[in-house]
C-alpha cells in the first residue's frame, strides 16, 4: 500500500519519523507524495532520493571522528563579518543612534566603527551579532554541506545520486516523487509550499534549508533571484524562515481537494493519508542507566525561550485543530523529554527515541489497516470533516491581506 505522507517538524526531534518509517516500510508499505516541514522536510528528501529506511537511520546517526553525533555540528559558528555588512548593519545604525555629545564628533565616528568591528570579530560576541543581522544564532552552513554530500552519496536504482545541484523540477523529473516543502515567507507574510510547480527554479538543498530555518536558531535566508518566482511572483529578496512558524503539520493539505488546493499540490490521489506527529507529551521510556546531560543553549536564553513559547503556543492551536479533525490520520510519536535542538542526544536516548516511535507505528498499524480501496481517509469524509479541510487550507494558502 502507497500512502501520501506527511512529516511534523520537530528538530532534533524528527529522527523518530525515520523509526516509524523503518516499520511502515518493514510491512511492506511505500509512499506517494510527500510533503515535510523543517525536520520532516529532511526525511522526505532522503525519501525522495531514494533512501531506505536503513540508509536514513544510518545517515542520521553517524558520527564524526571524535565520536560526536554530526547534527551537532549543524549549530555551526557564524561566518566572519565583511566589512560592509558591518558599516552597513544594524548593530552599527543602532550606535549611530548614541549621541555621546561629550565626545567630538571626529573620535566618535571612529570609535562606534571600532566598537562594531569589535563586536563583530570576536567570538564570544559574533554570535550576538550574527542574531542582530542575520536572524540567527548560528549558521547552517555545515548543514548544507552535508545535505550537499549525501544528495550526491551512494546509488538509487543502480544508477549514482548526483542531486544536489538540482532544482526542484530537475528532481521531480529524475526522480518522478512528488515532494512537497513547507516555508515561511516572513516579509510578504505567508506560507511557502515549495514544489516543481510552484518554485521549479528553486534549488532543492535551499528547499530544504528554508524550511527548517528556525527562527533566532539560525540564520534567515534570503530568495535570490536566479531561484525564480514563486507561484509566478517575484519574491527576490524576501526572508524566508522554518515553515513551522504558520504550519508544522499542514496535513489538509493532502486532504483537501479544492481546486485552489489542487493547484499547488497536484491532483488528489487515490492513497491513504498518514500524518506523522511528533507528540511532546507522550514520554519516551529510557533505558535504566541513562545519565541526563545538561547542557545551557543560546536557544534556553529566557528571552528566546519566551518568544519560542509563544510562537509554539500558536502553532500547537491550530496544529491541534488539524489533528483532532482527522485523527484517524495521525500517527503520535512520542517526543516527551526531547528538545527541539538536542542535536548531540546521546545515542541511548537516540535509540530510546527511536524505538518509541516504532512502537508507535506498529500499534497505529494494527489499529487502522488500509483499506484495500483508499480513498484518503479511514471512511469518506464527511461534510464537515471536508468543509474544516478546504477551510484550513485557505487560511493557509491564502495570501496576506494588503
Amino acid at each position: 500500500m502507497k500512502y501520501d505522507l506527511v512529516f511534523e517538524g520537530g528538530g532534533a526531534k524528527g529522527m523518530a519519523l525515520v523509526g516509524a518509517y523503518e516499520v511502515l516500510a518493514a510491512q511492506g508499505h511505500g509512499f506517494g507524495r510527500l510533503l515535510g516541514t523543517s525536520a520532516g522536510a529532511i526525511t522526505a528528501v532522503f525519501l525522495a532520493a531514494g533512501y531506505s529506511s536503513d540508509e536514513m537511520v544510518a545517515v542520521l546517526t553517524e558520527a564524526d571522528a571524535a565520536g560526536n553525533p554530526v547534527f551537532a555540528s549543524f549549530m555551526g559558528e557564524p561566518p566572519p563579518f565583511s566589512d560592509k555588512e558591518i558599516e552597513q548593519g544594524a548593530f552599527r545604525r543602532l550606535l549611530g543612534g548614541v549621541d555621546l555629545t561629550f565626545i567630538p564628533g571626529f573620535v566618535e565616528n571612529p570609535l562606534k566603527d571600532q566598537l562594531a568591528a569589535a563586536v563583530a570579530h570576536t567570538r564570544m560576541t559574533r554570535n550576538f551579532l550574527a542574531l542582530v543581522e542575520r536572524g540567527g544564532w548560528y549558521s547552517a552552513h555545515n548543514f548544507l554541506t552535508w545535505l550537499r554530500a549525501k544528495l550526491d552519496a551512494g546509488e538509487v536504482d543502480g544508477k549514482p545520486r548526483k542531486f544536489s545541484a538540482m532544482t526542484l523540477a530537475e528532481f521531480y523529473a529524475a526522480t518522478g516523487v512528488d515532494v512537497t516543502f513547507c516555508a515561511t515567507d516572513t516579509t510578504g507574510g505567508r506560507q511557502l509550499v515549495l514544489n516543481h510547480r510552484t518554485a521549479p527554479d528553486c534549488p532543492l538543498v535551499y528547499a530544504v534549508r528554508m524550511s527548517m530555518s528556525i527562527p533566532l536558531l539560525w540564520d534567515e535566508v534570503i530568495w535570490q533571484q536566479d531561484w525564480g518566482p514563486y507561484q509566478g511572483r517575484d519574491i527576490t529578496g524576501h526572508t524566508i524562515v522554518d515553515g513551522g512558524v504558520l504550519s508544522n503539520f499542514p496535513l489538509e493539505l493532502f486532504v483537501s481537494d479544492a481546486p485552489f488546493v489542487t493547484a499547488v499540490m497536484g491532483p488528489k490521489q487515490n492513497n491513504p493519508v498518514l500524518g506523522m506527529l511528533l507528540d511532546d507529551v507522550a514520554p519516551v521510556p529510557q533505558p535504566r542507566g541513562l545519565l541526563v546531560k545538561f547542557t545551557i543553549k543560546p536557544t534556553d536564553l529566557a528571552t528566546v525561550q519566551r518568544l519560542r513559547g509563544l510562537v509554539d503556543t500558536m502553532l500547537g492551536a491550530r496544529d491541534k485543530q488539524v489533528m483532532e479533525a482527522f485523527a484517524d490520520l495521525v500517527v503520535a510519536l512520542p517526543a516527551g523529554g526531547y528538545g527541539t535542538t538536542e542535536f548531540d542526544m546521546s545515542e541511548p536516548k537516540r535509540n530510546a527515541l527511536l524505538d518509541a516511535a516504532r512502537a508507535a507505528m506498529r500499534a497505529y498499524l494494527v489499529a487502522h489497516p488500509p483499506l484495500p480501496a483508499a480513498s484518503g481517509l479511514a471512511a469518506p469524509p464527511s461534510p464537515a470533516v471536508k468543509d474544516l479541510a478546504d477551510t484550513l487550507a485557505s487560511r493557509l494558502l491564502a495570501p496576506p491581506t494588503p
